[in-house]
């Protein structure tokens, strides 16, 4: 009798939580052919995005945006659940930038600026390079940089090396001779940004 009414009362409720589960899923019809030909489903397994439409999938659950490759267009772009492209997204590796602060870089233009996971651009992109956000909730970026090839790799050279919040307020202007993910140098002295957005000599 209590297995009977715990199960009326679960099955309704799976129902309804299923019915408010609007994201889609990813899919792959034949995972040991190909793991990059995959599409979107949605939670009762109705597909909605057929597998083979993108050349490749890099978002395992699609709630406002995914991350994609376009067949015959080079590098990972971000769409909407209406499939329209919202922009470029940095992808210096294979996969997509990694989401830091809840914002990850995009590119328009040869600049890079930041988007978030609902679709919208929240720093527009003005900045020849700029690293993700640190934990401290700043970003270390360049000014009038020169983008080169040295070892097969490539790499900003010149330039002037400042740092950004999350609104895209310069805190430390752009007069540092260079910059890394965590700290800024000028005359051979090294200085690392604090929570505080204050520069600490190292």
């Amino acid at each position: 009798m209590k297995a009977r009414i715990i199960l009326m009362i679960l099955l309704p409720l799976s129902a309804y939580l299923f019915a408010q589960d609007s994201k889609l899923y990813i899919y792959y019809p034949d995972f040991t052919k190909d793991e990059s030909v995959a599409g979107f489903m949605d939670a009762n397994g109705k597909i909605v995005i057929p597998a083979g439409k993108y050349a490749d999938i890099y978002t395992a659950e699609f709630d406002k945006i995914a991350f994609v490759a376009i067949k015959d267009k080079k590098g990972i772009y971000a769409i909407d659940r209406n499939e329209h492209i919202l922009f470029q997204v940095c992808n210096y590796e294979v996969l997509p930038d990694r989401i830091s602060n809840g914002l990850f870089r995009i590119i328009e233009n040869g600049k890079i600026g930041f988007a978030n996971m609902n679709g919208q651009i929240v720093i527009k992109p003005q900045f020849c390079f700029v690293y993700p956000f640190q934990e401290n909730g700043y970003a270390i970026f360049c000014k009038d940089g020169i983008w080169v090839k040295v070892d097969n790799e490539h790499t900003v050279v010149k330039g002037k090396w400042g740092a950004i919040d999350k609104k895209g307020t310069i805190i430390i202007p752009a007069i540092y001779e260079n910059g890394t993910e965590h700290h800024l140098k000028k005359d051979g002295k090294r200085y690392v940004l604090n929570g505080k957005g204050e520069l600490e000599l190292k």
